[in-house]
């Protein structure tokens, strides 16, 4: 089973970028305009402003607008992670029958037209919670409160969505060796239907 997410806020992406851009243009152009009208101010806060908003346009557009992710559900293999990239990239629906156990879950992050490279590889059979993520506490379950729940078993997490400010996300929580790892995905219908039914909201505690 494979899901490729797509940018569904690819408008508000790029509105931020050219906001970023234009706003870094004119601050880093204040100084010699104020200049021409007999007042002078000090260049560095400006530079240092439209630097600034120059780093965070090449962030969002690196993060937001270059990166792809794929996340994959595989049977488990002794493998060195690069042929898995193709293998049941059609979604066998047979896979979904086999126990969690046999089964591991991947993610493949690409930058640009580089080639995907595996970031994430994890037992299903690991697999203790699956909670959905929202944006406000009023709606649900969100990042904060993961990160609470689970500080004391050394909790770290990962953020594979795609989406600028989502608020749909699926927060994947495994035990790894001595610590509980977070996974945050955006899965497609298909995807998010299999994890909840695998492990609705439930680690037993």
């Amino acid at each position: 089973m494979r899901c490729v997410p797509k940018q569904r806020r690819v408008r508000a992406v790029r509105s931020i970028l050219a906001a970023l851009l234009i706003a870094g243009f004119l601050i880093y152009a204040l100084p010699p305009a104020s200049g021409a009208l007999g007042l002078r101010l000090p260049a560095w806060p400006f530079t240092a402003l439209a630097f600034a908003c120059l780093i965070a346009a090449v962030f969002l557009l690196v993060r937001y607008e270059m990166t792809g992710f794929q996340y994959i559900i595989r049977p488990r293999t002794e493998t060195d992670g690069t042929e898995f990239v193709t293998a049941y990239a059609s979604g066998r629906p047979a896979i979904c029958e086999l126990p969690p156990e046999q089964l591991d879950f991947a993610v493949v992050k690409s930058q640009g037209a580089r080639p995907g490279v595996m970031e994430c590889l994890l037992s299903l059979g690991d697999l203790i919670a699956v909670y959905p993520i929202r944006r406000s506490r009023r709606d649900g379950m969100t990042k904060a409160d993961l990160r609470e729940r689970y500080a004391a078993d050394g909790y770290v997490w990962y953020d594979y969505t795609l989406t600028l400010g989502i608020d749909d996300a699926l927060a994947l929580v495994f035990v790894d060796g001595n610590r509980t790892v977070g996974i945050l995905i955006e899965p497609d219908e298909g995807m998010r239907a299999y994890f909840m039914t695998l492990k609705p909201h439930t680690d037993g505690r």
